[in-house]
C-alpha cells in the first residue's frame, strides 16, 4: 500500500512538472508594467503576464529583467502560443536570466 501512495504522488508531481512550459527569448525592452500585466518584449514577440496575483519574488524578478538579456521564462500554462499576436501568460511561474545562445 505504500509503494501505492508513492507511486501516486510521484505521477502527481510528474504531471505538475510536464504542464509547464517554459520559453528563451531575449529581451527587447526592459519589463514595462500596466494595470493588470507586465509586459515584456522580446525576439519572439510581445509576451503579457498577468501580474495581479504575482508574489513580491515573482514581481522582483521580472523587474530585473533589461533590454539585451536572454530570458528562461516557467509558466504553469501548457502551452505558450501566440493569439492575435500576443503570448499571453495567465499562471506565470518563474523567469531568470540565462546565457544567450
Amino acid at each position: 500500500m505504500k509503494s501505492l501512495s508513492i507511486f501516486i504522488t510521484l505521477f502527481i508531481l510528474s504531471m505538475s512538472v510536464a504542464n509547464a512550459a517554459t520559453l528563451n527569448v531575449k529581451m527587447k525592452k526592459n519589463t514595462q508594467w500596466g494595470e493588470e500585466s507586465a509586459q515584456l518584449a522580446t525576439d519572439k514577440g510581445l509576451i503579457s503576464i498577468y501580474a495581479l496575483e504575482l508574489s513580491k519574488k515573482q514581481a522582483n524578478d521580472l523587474n530585473t529583467l533589461k533590454k539585451g538579456n536572454c530570458v528562461q521564462i516557467k509558466a504553469k500554462d501548457q502551452t505558450l502560443e501566440k493569439s492575435e499576436g500576443i503570448i499571453s501568460i495567465m499562471e506565470f511561474e518563474s523567469a531568470k536570466t540565462v546565457k544567450c545562445k
